[in-house]
């Protein structure tokens, strides 16, 4: 993937689950530029509106979901990310 410019930073490719993928036009994988996982919920927000109401709640992940950066579960929406990443945003499946 190609680096973006330096106000985004990367770009990474997300994941958008089945239950979501409405939001993307049905999409499966989207490219989105940022720096951070909260950035990159944004610029998807902006891309695809409705993402940043599923995803977070008062600056935090949504109860119910999570997110997984090259394959690692992780709650640090402002970590810097390095390099670009895969991300995964997975939701909490009910059931009994």
């Amino acid at each position: 993937m190609a680096e973006a410019t330096a106000k985004q930073g990367l770009v990474h490719r997300v994941h958008i689950p089945v239950t979501m993928r409405p939001l993307s036009a049905g999409e499966e994988w989207v490219e989105v530029e940022g720096n951070s996982v909260r950035q990159i919920i944004r610029n998807l927000d902006e891309i695809h509106p409705g993402f940043l109401d599923k995803l977070m709640v008062d600056g935090r992940m949504a109860p119910g979901v999570a997110v997984a950066v090259d394959g690692v579960v992780t709650n640090a929406l402002l970590v810097p990310l390095q390099q670009s990443c895969e991300l995964f945003f997975i939701p909490a499946i009910g059931g009994g």
